[in-house]
Parts: C-alpha cells; structure tokens; sequence
C-alpha cells in the first residue's frame, strides 16, 4: 500500500527587520528555513518581490509543491480577508492593502494571513511548550507587548480578528500614555523600551546601581537583558524595576486566567529570555491566585520554546490547517 505523501505549507515572517520562511510539512516537521532583511523603507513592491524571491527558494529546497501560503504581520490584519489594515515600522502604502489576494494571484494558491503574535501562539500549540494543553494564554514580550488565546485546542480570533491583545488592558488607570492611544496599558511598563526606560531613570537620577558600571555611563547600552543581568548580581534597583514588571504582568494575566479559565500562560518574545523575571511573574501570580480552589489545578506559566521562526512556522501551520480541513481553497 502506498504511503500518503504529506502536504506541506511555506510559511513567511514579515517583520520589521527580516523576512523569515519556513517549510513545514504535515506531521509538524520544519524542513526548511531561510531569511533576509525587510528592508521596508524601500517600499512595498520591493518588499514583496523579496517575499516571492523567499518563497521560492523555499520551494525549491523542499523540491514539493505546496498546497498554501501562510504570511503573519506585525500589525492589524483582517483574517478573512487577508487586508492589511495597520503596520507599524512600515510605509502607509501597505495600509488597505489586500495582501492575501495578492498572494493568491501570484502564486495560485490558497493564502492566510494573521497576526505576528496570533502565528507565534499557533507555533506553540502545534511545535511548542503549548503541546499538550487545550487552552493557553500566549503573552510575548518584546519590543511591543502582544498575545493570543487558544481555547479548545484552536487559536480564538474574536469578530473582528485581534482577540488576544493583552498587551492593550489597562494595568495602570491615569499611567504612561501608550502608543495605541490609551494610558496604562501593560505595554507602557512590561515591554523591552519600557524596562530600558525604567532602567535609565534610576541611572540617570545618580541612585547607586550596578547599572551605572555595566553602561560605562553610555545609556545607549541600557536592555532588558543588562536590567536582568544586574538583578541576577543583586542589584536591588535591577530587581525593583523587574519586581515592578512582573507584578503588572501578573496581573494582566489574573485578569486573563478570571476570563478565560486557562490550563497555562506561555510566554515568549526577547524579554521573557529573563528567567528571573519570569519567576518573578510566577511568584506573584501564585501570591494573588485565590479565585480558583486549590485542588482545580494551578495555572502553569512557562517560557515560549519557539521563538526565531515562531511566526514563520506558525504561519505555515495555520494554512495547512486551514487547507486540510477545508476552511479554504
């Protein structure tokens, strides 16, 4: 009897910085991967003949034709339709545009598009730390806060497509205005920019912090991953602006457990590469969890296992879900 081949999907990382591809077949195998600059400020036409030029290569490296293409964006995006509606970091030429159509066009195949964060969390479902579980938060941390939820084993987009930006509740009435419009939001004191600000206020104010040797006085060099080193040594002001951090975090994801009744909160992006800082978060999660009795269970916080082609696979996992259970065509 011969053996079923299995399909296999390419799926494409559009970020700010890099493009990013992967080929994954059927059984959640990555076969192949490939990246290049964005290079976005040349302009959107440019930016998607390199998209092709990736696919392609893809393509060839795996010698199988695909059955869909899945693309993530970090940005706003119509999941049904596959139009763009905002992307951050890009040309406005991209606004309104119909990239899943446009795709579909050129390559004559079936197209999805989501969310960066929404394709991450899909990633870690089907490849991830998320095996196992039938519903999850997925919370990333990085230069933006953004997140995702599954519930049933499948990735909840909501009605209009954006159901998971926990990065956008209000932890902070009356705090720091947020990029999105809003004051407060978890993003203004979770995100990289937020703990390097936080982080340069201490050494900017002279308090005594081992910060001040490990910048040498150049607060270009302030991240999150300096703010963490310095906490992993003792230093109290490190450990402050971390505490802080993950006592909003913890909240956030209360507010989220009291919603949704998750089995696990999955955390990735650059920031949570801070082991502390995701103790921290477990600790006060564990200090202030008293809605649910005991014996029902904890809430199980771990770190992401994906994250340099998380979007990419997750991607091209979504469209070959969507393909094989004939969603779409």
């Amino acid at each position: 009897m011969e053996k079923k081949k299995l399909s296999i999907a390419i799926g494409v990382d559009v970020g700010g910085t890099n493009l990013k591809v992967a080929a994954l077949r059927e059984d959640d195998h990555i076969l192949f991967t490939t990246e290049a600059p964005t290079l976005a400020a040349d302009g959107k036409d440019a930016v998607l003949d390199r998209i092709s030029l990736l696919i392609q290569t893809a393509v060839m490296a795996v010698a199988e034709p695909p059955v869909a293409i899945g693309l993530t964006v970090p940005g706003v995006v119509q999941p049904d339709t596959g139009i763009v509606e905002y992307l951050p970091n890009f040309p406005d030429q991209w606004k309104q545009f119909p990239l899943k159509q446009h795709m579909e066009a050129h390559w004559n195949l079936p197209v999805t598009v989501l969310n960066d964060a929404r394709a991450a969390a899909y990633c870690e479902l089907r490849l991830g730390a998320g095996r196992g579980w039938k519903h999850f938060i997925y919370i990333t941390l990085g230069t933006g806060v953004g997140g995702a939820v599954i519930a049933d084993g499948n990735l909840l987009l909501g009605s209009r497509g954006v159901a998971g930006e926990v990065g956008h509740q209000t932890v902070i009435p009356d705090g720091v205005r947020c990029g999105c419009g809003r004051s407060g939001c978890l993003e203004t004191v979770a995100s990289g920019p937020a703990i390097a600000s936080a982080a340069i206020r201490y050494l900017k104010q002279g308090l005594p912090t081992m910060m001040h040797e490990l910048t040498a006085g150049n607060l270009n060099l302030v991240t999150p991953l300096l703010v963490s080193k310095a906490a992993e040594r003792g230093d109290s002001a490190a450990n402050l602006i971390l505490k802080d951090t993950a006592m909003h975090t913890a909240g956030a994801i209360l507010n989220l457990v009291a919603a949704l009744n998750p089995e696990a909160v999955v955390i990735g992006g650059g920031v949570a590469a801070s082991e502390l800082l995701i103790r921290y978060i477990r600790e006060s999660v564990e200090e202030r969890q008293t809605l649910f009795p005991s014996h029902l269970g904890d809430i199980t916080i771990v770190r992401a296992q994906f994250e340099h082609m998380a979007g990419a696979a997750g991607a091209a996992s979504w469209a070959l879900n969507q393909v094989l259970s004939q969603k779409i065509r």
